[in-house]
């Protein structure tokens, strides 16, 4: 069982649905607040390594290990489904809780996702088609029944492994939670009458309360399975474009080769089969695979070299040593992008209201 820790709500209500009206505007990017503790996950993809001795199995990436205890009895693994349901579930907690900029308040643990829709983001297709026969009418609602089967198996064994997970951190942050904080992720969940219903614990409430927003992009959500590496590369991208520093310098669409890099399991240039078959095909090629992958997946409308703000064209492609290529900026296009210009305007007007009054302080005569 998770520990449970006293924190302040506003009402008892623990299950909370999310505002339809709230998603409708943003179907393409949704609000979801993000650390390090959950961020990081996305990275142990298929690095998950049991240990026989305490029934566990660990990864590790970035000062955050993930723990998934009664390792042995897991029906599931720690995949790239697993990762879309914890965001997703972030994803509506952001909704039901006050996110704003002056204060945060939690008003709940527990969030109900419509379990049609989210399997539909997935991509998988429980829509019964228009037939020709009664036959095939009854052929294509099984087919569509099946499917929608299977993706309940698969949330199901998601759900039972992120109930016996736990994050470790290993990072200071500013609201103080400590520098080294264990923190069970789910505490509940299941599907009953249609709905996803899942109740963080509430360590992991307390500590996603208090992170940044960024917008979490639902074409990600139709990324393929196998695939872990475009995944990681699509929320690095996401949490880069939607960072106010990187909109306001204008490097929003911008990111070196070695960042995205860093999030991926793709091997190092020193790795013994990279020095083999070379690093153009072990490492470049499964790169640009994966970044196709974002475009076909709906995340990226195109993508691109650039060096020195000029793209680089299909005939100076050779980039000779893996350390240049590694060094290249990848300029990249986001499908229905967010439009942060009003917003930062208004931050703007805000800075340069809040420094006038100051300066204006500062020259009034001290009592």
């Amino acid at each position: 069982m998770n520990d449970i820790c006293p924190v302040e709500m506003t009402n008892t209500d623990t299950s909370v649905m999310l505002d339809t009206e709230k998603t409708e505007k943003q179907e393409t990017f949704l609000p979801m607040l993000h650390g390090k503790a959950t961020d990081a996950v996305a990275s142990m993809i298929g690095r998950v390594k049991e240990n026989p001795e305490d029934d566990t199995g660990e990864a590790e990436f970035s000062e955050v290990r993930f723990v998934i205890r009664e390792f042995s009895s897991q029906r599931g693994v720690l995949s790239i489904s697993t990762h879309k349901l914890l965001n997703m579930a972030i994803v509506y907690f952001t909704a039901e809780n006050h996110t704003g900029n002056d204060r945060r308040e939690l008003r709940s643990l527990g969030v109900s996702i419509p379990l049609k829709k989210y399997v539909l983001q997935c991509g998988y297709d429980i829509t019964e088609h228009a037939t020709n026969t009664p036959e095939e009418a009854d052929a294509e609602a099984v087919r569509a029944d099946n499917m929608l089967k299977n993706a309940r198996r698969r949330i199901k064994k998601d759900l039972e492994l992120l109930k016996h997970s736990t994050v470790h951190l290993e990072e200071k942050i500013k609201w103080e939670l400590g520098n080294s904080e264990t923190v069970g992720i789910f505490f509940r969940g299941q599907i009953k009458k249609g709905m996803i219903e899942i109740e963080f614990t509430p360590p992991i409430a307390k500590y996603l309360i208090r992170q940044p927003l960024t917008q979490y992009p639902v074409a990600l959500l139709n990324i393929d399975e196998r695939n872990p590496n475009a995944y990681a590369m699509g929320l690095k991208i996401a949490e880069h474009y939607n960072m106010d520093n990187n909109q306001i310098k204008g490097t929003a669409q911008t990111l070196k080769v070695g960042t995205l890099l860093a999030v991926t399991a793709l091997p190092d240039a020193d790795d013994k089969t990279v020095k083999r078959v070379g690093w153009a095909t072990r490492i470049r090629k499964p790169f640009e695979k994966a970044m196709d992958s974002l475009v076909s997946c709906g995340l990226l409308s195109g993508w691109q070299y650039e060096s020195n703000g000029c793209p680089v064209k299909d005939g100076k492609l050779d980039f000779g040593h893996f350390n240049t290529w590694k060094g290249t900026l990848v300029y990249f296009t986001l499908e229905n992008a967010p439009d942060h210009t009003e917003r930062l305007e208004s931050r703007q007007n805000m800075q340069e209201k809040v420094q006038y009054t100051e300066k204006r302080k500062s020259k009034m005569p001290q009592p």
